[in-house]
């Protein structure tokens, strides 16, 4: 395992240069702006989505035809890119601790915007990483896309007190 993280790490630090300074650069201005909650969790979005282009980098230079040579087991591989996407979130955590911590934000601040950045960054995961998987990074696209929609209306149902969806099974408008 440890050579996949390595061949992991070389491949973000060759071709996805941009990715680290990025991600560092919104997780910190959301620890230290103070209304910048969005920035810290657009930042670990945007982390999250390293690992899907990884894989997509993979498909494409065919590593996954080359792995399949070699004395991996398919679970130790899917259970690689979980354990690496979660290093790399708790890598931006102590980036976001640490600018908060510089920002002067108090305790309370700093806890709400981990719990928001952890709660963000997993339910990101839960769509992206397992549809990529199951299905590649072409067709996972369309299917999270779906998935999430279909998510979005039924939480904006609930948040409404499920009102508008008996409307529309109703017929009304």
């Amino acid at each position: 395992m440890k050579g996949l993280f390595y061949k992991d790490v070389l491949v973000l630090l060759r071709k996805f240069r941009t990715y680290i300074p990025m991600c560092i650069l919104f997780v910190g201005m959301g620890g230290i702006m103070e209304d910048g909650m969005f920035w810290a969790v657009y930042g670990v979005m945007f982390t999250a989505t390293m690992v899907s282009s990884l894989m997509a980098d993979e498909e494409n230079t065919g590593w996954n035809d080359t792995a399949s040579y070699l004395p991996l087991s398919a679970r130790t591989q899917v259970s690689e890119k979980y354990v690496f996407s979660l290093l790399c979130i708790l890598s931006f955590i102590v980036v976001y601790t640490a600018a908060a911590m510089i920002g002067g934000k108090p305790l309370y601040e700093i806890s709400t915007g981990l719990v928001a950045i952890v709660m963000t960054s997993e339910i990101v995961f839960l769509f992206s990483l397992p549809f990529t998987i199951m299905f590649g990074v072409q067709k996972s696209g369309l299917i999270r896309l779906i998935v999430t929609a279909v998510l979005v209306f039924f939480g904006i149902t609930v948040l409404q007190g499920g009102q508008g969806f008996l409307e529309l099974l109703a017929g009304k408008e």
